[in-house]
């Protein structure tokens, strides 16, 4: 896949997260996709699978009434098709206090 490919795949995947797409993010989450979540919250540790990560995600949903949204800020590519995205979540900005209102 080129690099403009990689760019619409991960705009596809934000947009399928925010809106809950559950059928568009099993289609481009790998099988063997590996999530890993710092900190020391409930939450944190490795999701290893795509079925682990995306049960990670739901209880993110579940869990803040649907209201969970990454936003994506930009996307850098590079000239070997790889594609680096920067997002905002509000929890990132202070990882003790996500870990904290998970206690």
């Amino acid at each position: 896949m080129t690099a403009d490919e990689n760019v619409a795949i991960m705009r596809r995947g934000y947009a399928a997260f925010n809106s809950g797409d559950l059928n568009t993010l099993v289609e481009l989450f790998d099988e063997g996709a590996v999530w890993h979540l710092p900190g020391r919250s409930r939450f944190a540790g490795d999701y290893q699978s795509r079925e682990a990560t995306l049960a990670y995600f739901g209880q993110l949903a579940q869990q803040t009434g649907g209201t969970f949204q990454a936003e994506l800020q930009h996307l850098l590519a590079d000239d070997e098709d790889r594609v680096i995205g920067i997002q905002r979540s509000e929890h990132f900005h202070d990882l003790y206090a996500w870990d904290e209102f998970w206690a």
